[in-house]
């Protein structure tokens, strides 16, 4: 059977790009403007902007690993969780950690990225010297049928999150909760959700948020800046079965989270 072209391109994406480092597959598969969201932040420009930040990463884990998990296509738009794991150089360490991320394509090249890693968890493990298991991967993600986007399931699913669904949701959902030795989860007061993008392939659903609100717990890094005000990010996926919201699978970016609170209160 042929792949779908968005799936076929994603492969090459994963294998012959991210998994070997190697640019100059990024220059035939990116469009000079491709941008990426992380957290707060948008870098566009595959040369002056994208390169740098993949670069950094591949020289601090150097062969970095990566494992796709679970993947949908609706033919137009992408997303994917997946795992990157290796050996950090400054830590002397091994490590893995997972991410969401949703994609945009012109019908040739990636356009944009939306994505979140799990720093927060990728440090517990570099600090204890003990590794998460990697989970396994997709049997076949790139030949999974590829279904048009459903309008219903896009509502439900941001309708659930604008009611504060995700940081509810069932532990072992968010970042490492499936293998930390404890959970580690972000609680926030007077909480409100904006849906900063979203897409389906029919009942399968993924987004990205801002989650704002009064912090109130969660990370013993914090301990002591609770009342401040804070903003959470997040990617996720989230099925649909009878209008209702099941399976989430989110990371936040509570790591940066973290960093961008300590920072506010130095100044």
């Amino acid at each position: 059977m042929s792949l779908d072209p968005l799936s076929k391109l994603m492969q090459r994406y994963c294998f012959a790009y991210t998994a070997t480092h190697d640019f100059s597959v990024a220059d035939q598969i990116m469009a000079d403007d491709y941008t990426f969201y992380m957290g707060e932040h948008a870098f566009t420009g595959r040369e002056e902007a994208y390169k740098p930040a993949a670069d950094r990463q591949f020289r601090a884990y150097p062969g970095l690993g990566f494992a796709v998990h679970d993947f949908f296509s609706n033919g137009d738009r992408c997303a994917m969780y997946f795992s990157e794991f290796g050996h950090s150089i400054q830590y002397g360490a091994d490590s893995a950690w997972h991410g969401v991320s949703l994609y945009r394509w012109n019908g040739r090249l990636l356009t944009e990225c939306r994505i979140e890693q799990d720093y927060y968890g990728r440090r517990r493990q570099l600090l204890s010297k003990t590794p998460d298991p990697i989970d396994q991967p997709a049997y076949a993600p790139w030949t999974a049928a590829v279904e048009k986007a459903d309008p219903s399931s896009e509502a439900a699913a941001a309708s659930w999150l604008k009611d504060g669904g995700l940081l509810k949701s069932k532990i072992g959902g968010l970042d490492d909760e499936r293998v930390a030795p404890s959970i580690a989860r972000v609680l926030l007061l007077s909480a409100n959700t904006e849906v900063l993008d979203i897409m389906s392939a029919g009942k399968r659903v993924a987004f990205q948020v801002r989650v704002t609100g009064e912090y109130a717990g969660g990370l013993a890094e914090l301990r002591g800046h609770e009342g401040t005000t804070a903003a959470l990010y997040a990617t996720g996926f989230a099925d649909i079965e009878n209008g209702d919201v099941c399976n989430v699978k989110a990371v936040t970016d509570r790591y940066t989270m973290e960093r961008r609170i300590l920072a506010s209160v130095k100044k």
